[in-house]
């Protein structure tokens, strides 16, 4: 005859589960913080750029040789050559992401008390390994939202034609790889509340829709990275105004050639945009246990939204004479049009592909809806 279990056994093997759940992501998202501190370190994503030599010298090793050079001369030369602030501006933000992940990685290993706790605590109940769990997370999408970040602005900002290396790719690949397989186990890491009794919040609605959604994400970022970068001036242009205000200190250029520069500052807003982009596509925001209710859901659709407005104008100012040199014919930018349809499609797919409720509308707590009872709002004619 088959055992029947009390409901305080199956809430205990209930909660076994979804803790083993959340300190088994939660590991994989410490290994994969640690992983991306070693390919930030060693690995050569692109090349061409002032990090990669001929020689094969590690990125880490290679930042040192820079500095050193550098420093050897004098080191008031960087502030007289555009192209040596280029690639200065290139190694402090290298630093950066260097220091970024190193301080993620420390993090993510003081959450490893709190991450194998089995013991209820007073304040947070059973949920100690999932807070963990998301602040783990946090961090490992913070390395990797950062070493995205850096690599294409490192290829914006160097002169010439910088390629991903297979190595480049395969690090890429895996790192979001990881992201949504680790998402969607966090997505299923459910709230223990307590209370009179102890219950277990579950998710609103299921999570495919939302890992569709994510996938999209990706998809349109890298499709306006792996279309507009190769033709953006941005990189040049920067180039042109720290010529301009730091090494010849002109500053009535800047004054005589403001509408000139309104592309450069569309661009830049432009990837304003794109670096929110980044870091919402590569966290864990859509499979956030609330939902369509969860912080910053809205984001990815009002910056890709913001983001096809910037490659727009970008495509049509020089059929307004803006920023084309006296004598020149403006030219089509069909990679900044490609840019622009690939953005306002996404902010489209986000607007409209949501979850539907799973139950029906006897399911849902009308009292809790209107605010007030049901026969109140009848009577207030507050009901629309």
């Amino acid at each position: 005859m088959k055992r029947i279990h009390s409901k305080a056994a199956l809430l205990r093997k209930r909660v076994k589960t979804v803790q083993g759940r959340a300190k088994f992501t939660g590991f994989l998202y410490l290994l994969g913080t640690i992983a991306l501190l070693a390919v930030g370190a060693v690995v050569c994503p692109l090349s061409g750029t002032c990090l990669t030599t001929a020689s094969g010298l590690l990125p880490v090793l290679q930042l040192v040789e820079e500095i050193k050079a550098l420093f050897t001369g004098d080191i008031t030369n960087v502030i007289k050559d555009g192209a040596l602030l280029m690639k200065a501006l290139i190694l402090v933000l290298y630093i950066a992401t260097l220091l970024a992940l190193l301080i993620n990685t420390c993090r993510s290993f003081g959450k490893l008390g709190w991450l194998f706790k089995r013991r209820a605590s007073y304040a947070n109940g059973f949920n100690r390994n999932m807070y963990a769990m998301d602040d783990l997370g946090k961090r490992f999408s913070g390395s990797l939202a950062a070493l995205v970040i850096f690599y294409v602005f490192a290829y914006l900002f160097t002169d010439g034609e910088p390629k991903f290396t297979m190595y480049g790719y395969i690090a890429l690949g895996a790192g979001l790889a990881l992201h949504i397989f680790c998402g969607l186990l966090e997505g299923k890491v459910t709230l223990f509340t307590t209370g009179e009794k102890i219950e277990e919040e579950e998710r609103e609605y299921g999570l495919f829709v939302f890992f569709l959604r994510n996938l999209v994400q990706i998809a349109a970022v890298g499709a306006i990275v792996y279309f507009f970068a190769p033709v953006s001036t941005f990189g040049t242009d920067l180039k042109e105004v720290l010529d301009k205000l730091v090494v010849v200190r002109d500053f009535a250029w800047l004054k005589s050639n403001i509408t000139a520069l309104i592309p450069f500052l569309v661009e830049l807003v432009a990837w304003i945009c794109m670096i929110v982009l980044i870091k919402h596509a590569t966290a864990a925001t859509e499979y956030n246990r609330d939902c369509l209710d969860g912080d910053g859901m809205k984001n990815f659709a009002v910056f890709a939204f913001f983001a096809a407005l910037c490659f727009g104008a970008i495509a049509l100012l020089p059929y307004l004479g803006v920023g084309v040199a006296t004598g020149e014919t403006a030219v089509l930018n069909t990679k900044a049009l490609i840019a622009t349809g690939v953005a306002f499609a996404a902010f489209l797919f986000d607007c409209i592909v949501r979850p539907r409720h799973r139950g029906g509308y006897d399911d849902l707590d009308v009292d809790a809806y209107f605010g007030e009872s049901y026969e109140t709002a009848k009577y207030n004619n507050t009901i629309i």
